[in-house]
């Protein structure tokens, strides 16, 4: 099993419910501390250039989320995945 750690700069499926109570989302993990993750969120970022009126940026936020705050999230193995439904079983 790969650690957190190891996959600090790929996109990661996470659920933390601050940023959508009720559905996953794709984030790009920039780093793991002790207590939390910091992560990249384009739904945040799209939030916060809606609340302040801005059209862009010449600089990206990032999201400090204590553990306490995900409710999961999902790693990957290097081996094929099916969806079961798409196949009829």
């Amino acid at each position: 099993m790969r650690t957190l750690a190891s996959m600090v700069g790929e996109v990661i499926i996470v659920r933390i419910p601050l940023l959508d109570p009720e559905r996953m989302s794709l984030v790009k993990l920039h780093g793991v501390e002790t207590h939390g993750i910091w992560i990249e969120s384009q739904d945040f970022t799209n939030e916060l250039m809606e609340k302040f009126q801005f059209s862009s940026s010449r600089t990206t936020p990032l999201v400090f989320v204590p553990f306490d705050k995900v409710d999961f999230i999902i790693a990957a193995l290097d081996s094929l995945s099916l969806s079961e439904p798409a196949f009829g079983l």
